[in-house]
């Protein structure tokens, strides 16, 4: 893991510096232009000088590498006084132990709608894309824009989303049982909501949202494989291949492939459609004492959003709400020191799209789980996070955090999950930091060749992930 987070950092500096090099032209040329006096003098002194070509090119290296440094020193000095927008690019590894490898990129911007204003904090804009090696491609984007005195705030998301992934089927045991058919998913996702202050930090608002999904997918013909290998039909695979260790874990009882393809099977016994189409409105209410949106250092977040998704708007022929509740809080410890606290609660009502159910795992919260591996009508996660600056603009954070669906399946405390990690801090923008993580979570099923080791996740994003 420090390989991937030293390499993460090169390539964030390599990047980050050649996209400064318009800026810095001109003083280049300064640098380079009193050459000819030092030549002069030197020639004066029956000196040997080198070309001025050589010069030049030797000039331009150092000017290369202090391109480097001059960028990073600048990058978090808040310009938002001075330009309309404070924009930084950077490149990042991800992996995952079910999307692979990738190469991801982040666009960071802060800007300021009022740029004489100095109480209202900073507006921010994010541009996240990522591309793996087993087909997974993200793009999306988050913005806050934040008006005159902090009295209304204008909340956006969105994202596209290339998915060849899997489906676990709803409830704990399902997720838990391991059986993921390969479902290949095109997401659009977009989210608007808009608040303004009705008291002292309390704000009251609406919310919109549009989220589609289609799903291709195909049966593994995993039942009538193994009967016909039982009938003479098909010849017995070799012991040592995948296929001979599934037919000898079905003859002692601990693979059923029944369950191989339970998309398929959920599909056929609820007759709901592989292709969804859900848009919801909402009201919220929230209070909001935090230092800084996308990175604080004290204060509190509460928020409680009811959805409706009704049947004339789409959503597949049903009506059926959202009730979710965030609170945050944060405090400071010591000197660079802070402790966040995060409680998430999803609750649905009604019957919702199969891809619409309270999903676990993410970038945000029980990081190191496949996000939908566990799903269900109800959900609660909470997580305990410390924040520790270690050097000027460099910072690391060790998490913890537990876990819980149900809904269709009733709620027993043996079936929480827990997750932990670790993850490195750098000081992107002004107060805006870059965020690599690895999250570790419970393992699979130890009788599925597929799902014997720990769940994880290395995550590469902006900002805290709450």
């Amino acid at each position: 893991m420090k390989n991937s987070l030293s390499i993460a950092l090169l390539l964030c500096l390599s990047f980050c510096a050649m996209t400064s090099v318009a800026q810095i032209q001109d003083n280049e040329r300064q640098r380079i232009v009193p050459m000819g006096d030092i030549t002069q003098l030197r020639q004066s002194k029956g000196q040997n000088v080198e070309p001025t070509d050589t010069l030049a090119a030797t000039m331009k290296k150092r000017g290369f590498v202090r391109r480097i440094f001059d960028y990073f020193d600048r990058s978090n000095i808040d310009r938002t006084f001075e330009k309309k927008m404070d924009w930084s690019i950077a490149p990042g590894p991800s992996y995952s132990s079910d999307v692979g490898f990738g190469l991801g990129f982040l666009i960071a911007g802060l800007y300021r709608l009022d740029r004489t204003d100095s109480i209202t904090e900073p507006s921010n804009i994010s541009i996240y894309g990522n591309v793996t090696t087993r087909k997974f491609v993200l793009l999306r984007f988050s913005g806050d824009n934040i008006f005159k005195h902090n009295e209304r705030r204008l909340n956006y998301s969105g994202a596209f989303v290339y998915f060849p992934g899997a489906f676990y089927g709803i409830g704990y045991e399902a997720g838990k049982a391991g059986y993921g058919q390969s479902l290949t998913t095109t997401m659009g996702i977009f989210r608007v909501s808009w608040c303004a202050a009705v008291a002292n930090r309390f704000y009251l608002g609406v919310s919109g949202g549009i989220d589609y999904s289609g799903a291709s997918y195909s049966d593994s013909g995993m039942v009538d494989y193994m009967n016909d290998i039982e009938s003479g039909k098909k010849p017995m695979p070799e012991p040592t291949s995948e296929m001979g260790e599934l037919y000898a874990l079905w003859q002692e009882g601990r693979y059923d492939p029944s369950l191989q393809d339970p998309f398929s099977n959920y599909i056929s016994e609820t007759g709901d459609k592989p292709n969804a189409f859900n848009t919801n409105l909402g009201v919220f209410l929230q209070y909001d004492s935090r230092d800084v949106t996308y990175n604080a250092t004290r204060g509190i977040f509460v928020k409680a959003e009811a959805k409706w998704y009704p049947e004339f708007l789409g959503n597949t022929g049903r009506n059926f709400g959202r009730f979710t509740i965030t609170f945050d809080t944060y405090r400071r410890l010591w000197k660079s020191g802070v402790l966040a606290y995060d409680l998430y609660i999803d609750c649905l009502a009604g019957t919702p799209s199969w891809h619409m159910y309270a999903k676990m795992g993410g970038m945000e919260r029980m990081r190191g789980y496949y996000e939908g591996r566990y799903r269900d009508k109800r959900l609660v996660e909470t997580q305990l996070e410390l924040r520790q600056r270690i050097y000027r603009r460099h910072g690391v954070v060790g998490w913890f955090g537990l876990g819980q669906v149900w809904g269709t399946e009733s709620f027993q405390w043996k079936n929480t999950l827990y997750s932990f990690g670790v993850g490195y801090r750098f000081e992107f923008k002004k107060g805006m930091n870059i965020r690599l993580d690895y999250g570790w979570g419970v393992y699979g099923n130890s009788s599925l060749p597929w799902d014997r080791k720990r769940s994880s996740a290395f995550l590469f994003t902006a900002s805290e992930a709450f």
